[in-house]
């Protein structure tokens, strides 16, 4: 299996931590980004979105790192993506944050990162407003759990965990959630849970 990545990328590294909590080695090609790799009309065949990361295994190409975890995951038999009722549980997490959490956190990685010290700040109050109320979500569905999803480590962890990596850089407005602060503080001291850190 060969992943097109790049560890700039919140997404790559949550394949990246998913692979190595589940010990599967693979072949990685970090592209470019600043130099455009990700836009040469070889790896827009693969992955027309022109962005990482990319698994190609065989004859699958998949895009789009909560579809390429599962895929992962799918390769065995493992409490990250268990064969039973507990997945839809799962995917309903994995798909807040994609469409909820992350939304609220790309906003504020663009002004921040990308706009060339003078970020919007009606675009950063709005973003940073959603990100709390999200995070808030999530505090409370942690008071009763020690994992997103139950008493155990699952994709849903993965896909959330990335986001709470920008905490310090970002600013993220996490104070006063206790159960999200110990959650992440456990998740991200673990090798995998490392491995969502930016770096």
């Amino acid at each position: 299996m060969k992943l097109y990545t790049n560890l700039f990328s919140p997404n790559a590294r949550k394949v990246h931590a998913v692979a190595k909590e589940l010990g599967l080695e693979l072949e990685t090609q970090t592209l470019d980004l600043r130099a455009g790799e990700q836009r040469t009309a070889e790896y827009l065949a693969l992955n027309p979105n022109g962005k990482v990361p990319t698994l190609v295994d065989g004859d699958t190409v998949l895009w789009e790192s909560n579809a390429i975890m599962c895929y992962l995951a799918g390769k065995g038999d493992t409490e990250l993506w268990p064969k039973s009722a507990k997945r839809y549980d799962i995917l309903r997490w994995m798909f807040w944050e994609s469409n909820h959490l992350t939304n609220a956190l790309n906003r504020l990685f663009g002004q921040k990162f990308f706009s060339s010290g003078n970020p919007d700040q009606e675009i950063v109050d709005r973003a940073t407003k959603d990100f709390r109320k999200y995070a808030t979500i999530l505090d409370g569905n942690l008071s009763d759990k020690k994992f997103v999803t139950g008493d155990t480590l699952t994709l849903a962890d993965f896909a959330i965990g990335v986001c709470f990596g920008y905490q310090v850089p970002l600013e993220l407005p996490v104070d006063g959630l206790d159960h999200v602060a110990s959650w992440w503080t456990a998740f991200s001291a673990t090798e995998s849970g490392r491995i969502l850190l930016p770096g």
